[in-house]
């Protein structure tokens, strides 16, 4: 029985949405189509990308980070196939890099940082030519990065947004800065997949869907305010059967239900509701206080001088001193005191001065209290009045829950202040009375402006309850069509989720696989396994990757930090084992994979196993490899192949210059080099006959000794030879016969076919002699053809 799952719907156009459309309800039906028909139902296949693959054929960089005054240029052969370009840190070959993918994104943001401006030639031009085999297109940049398309007439264009979208999606150029991103955090890897996927067209679906339900959204806003400014005001105006109904119909209600309110909202009442009598607010100063006490400390201070029955006593005193009885004119003639009748002693002086005295004590006692009346008659003001009857039902219905106890305080306060006398209150009674009175001001101060708040709202509420639910009604008619909206926006969104998701796992499963095949041919020496790996979380936001890794066959355990078991040389194993499948898919218009890099922090096998790959990847694409490690085409050349290898340095310290140079084969190029130099003899003599045959000898031995070296190190990489053993047999030998030999030897371990020499003897043995000063008679010109042809046939031997 096949339990192979059956393939679901996938949906990539707009064509695709449109068919899907008849399968929904009617309402999403219609909406859906609505959108589409504003796209166009046909899918509009870019020319631009249709016209490919394209291939890269060359590339010129002046004034741009690393690279001055002096351009360097490099070109490619617009073909598959690989292209190692090799060269020190520093010497300009991320500049030339960056400049690849600057203007073959059309100029888009890098998601690194970067000083894109040289500090010695601010005059930036960049050039990348591109072609499809029948046409050649210049891609410019200027000195403000601003990049440009430049066709056969020489007119500038900006660069097509399809050719910018693919190339955000496949990402044929991969910078080392945008791939350390992966290595440092595994986290980044869904925008390294999710941006690979062909899922604009539904995304862009989801926005247009995201619009109508924020436009929807924004109407029912208007809806839910202005429904719950007629609830207010009608529960303000107390009509609860009206309230109960509009709390029960809700904002967005049917057209039936909107008369009835309507209908029942016609019957309000227009009188406002009765008035509130709200006694004004008291004030305890600290001035009317300290009058009032210091008029009860002048009673007590009064009463404290006056003796108990001074009146009288005053009374006695007058009586003797002014009474017309015989007795007492005669003791007052004769000065003969009344009581003791003692003569003599002034008595009369006496007794008048204590009349005098206990009469000013009295009169004193008199005006203080007097003066204390007053002030506690004015402490009537500073305490409340009487509690309208309005205000205390007002009160009871307040939900202040202290309200119950602060009547009580205010009854009892109005009473207090009517049994106030300068007799009976004493200076801290009467403290402790007005204290109370500020403490119940200080509450009764912001429930009397709630009070009024509240009455102002009633009556504005029943002023304007009808307009209120009227500005409902038809805040409701207008807005209804976008309500309406919004619900199928909100239906068919979740519908285009579930199209997202499907769309995303159909188009990552192969995406996937490949991850895990490559995961394993980069680790091959490893343990740790890659598993699985799945786009998860929503097609909005909360986006992930879940790694499924396991340590030979224990699993690690899932979570955020999963990939911390990585390590550096793993994860940007893992980096180019998420890239490649993205750039490499069937789909995309680009024949070329340009990589800054792509070996950092690789051990010898990885470097090996990624030559491999990289080989493979060269049948189909035009792969372009920038590296300052050797390894790389030392191990692809130990495979078999004959990549091309171009090797850039930098020369020269007031105006340096990068020189581009092919050493796909070393010697050749030292001969190149030596050519040149003899073709200028005629012009300027390098010295003398012999010093110019001692040199030329002397440079073909070393092109030859260079290239069989080389091939010696690559065919002992392939049988394989440790290198230990491969350095030992080198010093071994040192003559350019011995060294022929050795890698013939070399060539026949590996099943090689041998070079054969012997027509070449009298060649070695001149290279041989005149590298030791023994200059034998010859053409100079044979020599160096000889020497030609004996590193061709090194060169045969690798394939």
């Amino acid at each position: 029985m096949d339990t192979k799952p059956t393939p679901r719907d996938v949906l990539l156009t707009w064509q695709d949405i449109a068919d899907a459309a008849t399968r929904l309800d009617a309402d999403m039906r219609e909406l859906l189509l609505e959108i589409a028909q504003e796209k166009g139902v046909t899918s509009t296949t870019s020319v631009t990308t249709a016209e490919g693959p394209w291939y890269v054929k060359s590339v010129r960089v002046r004034g741009h980070i690393g690279v001055g005054e002096q351009p360097v240029r490099l070109d490619l052969s617009p073909t598959p196939g690989l292209t190692v370009v090799t060269a020190r840190n520093g010497t300009g070959k991320t500049s030339v890099a960056d400049g690849f993918r600057h203007n073959l994104s059309g100029g888009s943001r890098r998601s690194y940082q970067v000083l894109a401006e040289n500090v010695h030639c601010h005059d930036r031009d960049i050039v990348v030519t591109v072609t499809n085999g029948s046409r050649d297109v210049e891609i410019v940049c200027g000195p403000d990065e601003a990049v440009s398309w430049r066709d056969s007439s020489g007119a500038l264009a900006t660069p097509p947004a399809e050719w910018v979208d693919a190339f955000a999606r496949y990402m044929p150029v991969l910078l080392y800065p945008e791939m350390s991103q992966v290595i440092q955090d595994p986290s980044n890897l869904h925008a390294f997949l999710k941006d690979a996927l062909e899922l604009g067209t539904l995304e862009e679906l989801q926005a247009k869907l995201k619009v109508i339900r924020e436009t929807g959204s924004a109407a029912k806003r208007d809806v839910d305010h202005a429904h719950a400014a007629a609830v207010s005001g009608v529960r303000r105006v107390g009509h609860p059967e009206l309230e109960a109904m509009l709390r029960a119909c809700g904002a967005a209600t049917d057209h039936e239900t909107v008369e009835r309110i309507r209908a029942m909202a016609s019957g309000l009442p227009d009188t406002s509701p009765p008035p509130l009598s709200l006694p004004e607010l008291w004030d305890v100063t600290e001035g009317r206080r300290t009058s009032a006490a210091s008029a009860l400390d002048a009673v007590a201070t009064a009463r404290g001088v006056n003796t108990t029955g001074a009146a009288s006593v005053l009374d006695a005193l007058g009586k003797l001193l002014t009474h017309d009885n015989p007795l007492l004119a005669r003791n007052r003639e004769h000065d003969v005191c009344p009581l003791c009748q003692a003569g003599g002693r002034g008595w009369m002086e006496i007794a008048t001065s204590t009349r005098n005295q206990l009469s000013e004590a009295t009169k004193a006692l008199r005006l203080a209290e007097s003066t204390a009346a007053k002030a506690l008659t004015d402490t009537t003001d500073y305490a409340p009045p009487a509690l309208p009857a309005s205000l205390r039902e007002a009160l009871m219905q307040h939900p202040d829950p202290t309200c119950a106890l602060r009547i009580k305080q205010w009854d009892r306060l109005t009473t207090g202040a009517n049994n106030l006398s300068p007799h009976t209150t004493s200076p801290e009674t009467l403290i402790a009375f007005l204290d109370e009175c500020a403490d119940l001001a200080a509450w009764y101060a912001p429930i009397r402006e709630q009070l009024f708040a509240l009455r102002d709202d009633a009556i504005a509420a029943q002023a304007t309850v009808k307009a209120h639910i009227e500005s409902w009604i038809d805040t409701l008619a207008k807005a209804r069509p976008a309500l309406v909206r919004l619900a199928v926006a909100e239906r068919l969104n979740r519908k285009v989720d579930t199209w997202l998701r499907t769309a995303r796992e159909e188009i990552f499963e192969p995406i996937g696989d490949q991850v895990k095949q490559l995961w394993t041919v980069l680790n091959s020496d490893a343990d740790l396994r890659l598993t699985d790996i799945a786009l998860t979380g929503g097609t909005q936001r909360q986006r992930s990757v879940a790694l499924g890794l396991a340590d030979g066959e224990v699993a690690v355990p899932a979570g955020r930090n999963s990939s911390a078991v990585l390590s550096t040389g793993q994860r940007n194993a893992l980096s180019l084992a998420t890239y490649l499948p993205r750039a490499t898919q069937p789909e995309s218009p680009f024949g070329f994979l340009i990589l800054d890099d792509p070996i950092h922090a690789f051990d010898s096998w990885r470097v090996r196993y990624l030559a491999a790959h990289l080989l493979e990847l060269a049948k189909r694409f035009q792969v372009v490899v920038f590296t300052h490690d050797d390894r790389l085409w030392r191990e692809v050349r130990a495979l078999g192949a004959r990549p091309t290898h171009i090797r850039m340095d930098r020369r020269g310290a007031q105006q340096p210059q990068v020189r581009v140079v092919n050493v796909t084969s070393p010697g050749t190029q030292l001969l190149d080099d030596l050519q040149g130099m003899l073709g200028g003899e005629a012009d300027r003599p390098i010295g003398t006959p012999e010093a110019t045959t001692a040199m030329t000898l002397a440079m073909c031995r070393q092109a030859l000794d260079t290239e069989v070296v080389t091939q010696i190190e690559i065919i002992g990489r392939r049988v394989p030879v440790p290198e230990a053993k491969v350095v030992a047999d080198l010093r071994e030998k040192r003559k350019t016969r011995d060294q022929l030999e050795l890698l013939n030897a070399y060539a026949r371990r590996a099943g090689l076919q041998p070079v054969q020499i012997r027509q070449y003897e009298r060649t070695i043995q001149a290279l041989n002699g005149g590298s030791h000063g023994r200059v034998p008679p010859g053409d100079l010109k044979r020599w160096v053809r000889d020497t030609r042809e004996i590193i061709r046939a090194v060169n045969k031997i690798g394939g």
